[in-house]
């Protein structure tokens, strides 16, 4: 795996590139070095754009019309991985370099709090299971029914939301995948091979590339929905986009503006709009416009007893 300061660098290279899409090698590497003191040749440059398609799947299209380089649209996934991966490396480093005084780091450095989250020592043999293709089992508490049921999966991937972490599987004999949280798994262990053909399953794991979180129902299909949110709010949502479909429209009367996403309009997504409460209206679709709406007079019930 790519060394810390390579790390470093290829960040700022997507970075340029997402900036200045069609920007020549010759400009990019003078941008390194001007604006981040990046020294760096032409022959390494290459060698960047090799490790982000093989290490990171992050493709580069040439533009022979414009001499220039530019990130792949498709790729958008692979890029918030990539920056999630790259955040990963940075606050590993912070600490490595923080190891001789811990009591200043904790001083200076406040993380959000994730002590009490149970079971991210399930993430490595989780990890293994895939890489062999091999089933595990574990006893899954849900919360809400508060049930305990025995499961037996054929884990795909590992994701990350909001500080919890799960795994995407699909249950023996199943047609479909399903997300169990780590923190509501116990006696995990690794069992037979896996049967299925991870392959078959592919489309289902695509579909997370069209949801806020990790929620989403097999059948569903994304579609447009526009909002209205007031420019403040708009800035912070440049900043730190819900999702990598959001565009921004246009501005619109009463200092507002309309952004727009393609997705998959699922619960997470709603908890976010509720979220920003008089900043942010649903404009389309319908019925989702309803739907919050119905959601903020429950809400309001609360307080008018």
């Amino acid at each position: 795996m790519a060394g810390y300061k390579l790390i470093k660098r290829l960040e700022v290279i997507i970075h340029l590139l997402e900036h200045y899409p069609n920007i020549s090698k010759m400009t990019l590497i003078n941008r390194l070095e001007k604006d981040y003191d990046i020294a760096t040749t032409s022959r390494t440059t290459e060698r960047d754009f090799n490790a982000l398609a093989t290490e990171f799947g992050i493709e580069l299209l040439y533009n022979k019309a414009e001499n220039g380089y530019l990130i792949d649209s498709s790729d958008q996934e692979r890029i918030q991985s990539f920056f999630k991966f790259v955040e990963l490396v940075h606050l590993g480093e912070l600490f490595k370099e923080s190891l001789q005084d811990f009591d200043l780091l904790r001083e200076t450095v406040a993380l959000e709090d994730s002590s009490k989250f149970k079971n991210i020592k399930l993430i490595k043999p989780l990890l293994l299971a895939i890489k062999q293709q091999k089933m595990v089992h574990f006893v899954h508490e849900n919360y809400s029914k508060n049930t305990y049921k025995d499961y037996e999966i054929s884990p795909l991937q590992i994701r990350e939301y909001l500080n919890r972490w799960y795994v995407v599987g699909v249950p023996k004999d199943g047609s479909h995948i399903r997300t169990f949280g780590l923190d509501r798994m116990n006696g995990l262990k690794i069992t037979e091979v896996a049967v299925i053909n991870t392959k078959d399953f592919e489309p289902q794991l695509d579909k997370f590339i069209n949801v806020v979180g990790l929620n989403y129902d097999a059948v569903e299909n994304p579609e447009y929905i526009h909002l209205a949110v007031s420019r403040n709010q708009y800035k912070y949502l440049a900043s730190l986009p819900l999702h990598h479909s959001q565009e921004k429209l246009k501005e619109t009367t009463g200092n507002r503006i309309e952004i727009r996403f393609y997705l998959i309009p699922n619960y997470e997504l709603k908890m976010q709009i509720l979220k920003m409460g008089p900043e942010i209206e649903v404009l389309k679709p319908t019925w989702l416009r309803n739907e919050i709406k119905t959601m903020l007079q429950e809400s309001l019930k609360q307080y008018t007893r």
